[in-house]
């Protein structure tokens, strides 16, 4: 059973015998929708993504089957089932090409981002995150950092020639406090099956003794305590700021 509730790489699904699953009760596991699923044909896999600290499922997961008849015919029957008084929601995946997929998934974090870059000021609170696993994209990473607050601009995964993850990308908040909790909290834990690590990215720029500096460091965290004290940190446009700093 273990084998089917490990997570498949993309280009290993067939997605034609995919279904996604969602709006799943907290009581639901990966069990009982597999015992639920195998009943309409024999099952290749399953998987529930989990919180990355509550290791609960995010109430929605992924079943593939043998034969791409199997998942027609589940989505069919099982419409307008209820579990746990939830109404079942399936659904077959898109079996577009990833590039284009990757293609939506930067327009769709774009048009959410662009309206941050244009109305908070960067303070350098920018972090490397390494060993990321494959799998993860630019979508996963701000949903997942943005739990702890502002992201200010699209999250960057480092890629080959061929569009594929280098395993490294980029997060940039809104403050230090922010970024120094995301190190704090998620340094060296679990994302997705691999161990990241977190640290400030390097600048662009050399220091006074010609190597590399990360941001976060004294000068960038006094002249961001400045700016805050001034209220330079609010919008830039006309418009107020929670103190979650989120735009109202």
């Amino acid at each position: 059973m273990s084998s089917i509730f490990r997570k498949l790489p993309d280009a290993e699904r067939n997605t034609n015998a995919s279904l996604y699953f969602g709006n799943i009760d907290p009581q639901c596991s990966e069990l009982l929708m597999y015992e639920l699923f195998v009943q309409f044909g024999p099952i290749k896999n399953i998987n529930m993504p989990k919180d990355r600290v509550l290791k609960t499922h995010q109430g929605y997961g992924f079943v593939e089957f043998k034969h791409a008849l199997d998942a027609k015919y589940t989505e069919d029957i099982l419409r307008g089932v209820r579990l746990y008084g939830k109404l079942l929601k399936l659904k077959k995946l898109d079996s577009k090409p990833q590039a284009q997929q990757r293609q939506q998934i930067g327009t769709f974090i774009n048009t959410k981002q662009e309206l941050l870059s244009d109305k908070y000021i960067d303070v350098g609170a920018k972090l490397f995150v390494n060993n990321l696993n494959r799998l993860i994209d630019e979508r996963f990473l701000l949903n997942t950092f943005s739990k702890f607050g502002t992201v200010i601009k699209q999250p960057e995964i480092k890629r080959d020639h061929e569009g594929n993850s280098m395993g490294f990308g980029f997060v940039t908040f809104g403050d230090f406090e922010t970024s120094d909790l995301v190190i704090e909290k998620l340094n060296n834990t679990i994302l997705m099956n691999s161990k990241i690590s977190l640290d400030y990215a390097f600048k662009s720029e050399l220091g006074e003794n010609g190597k590399k500096v990360r941001h976060g460091d004294e000068a960038e965290r006094k002249l961001a305590a400045n700016a805050k004290k001034n209220n330079l940190l609010k919008l830039k446009n006309s418009g107020k700021v929670n103190k979650k700093g989120n735009c109202k």
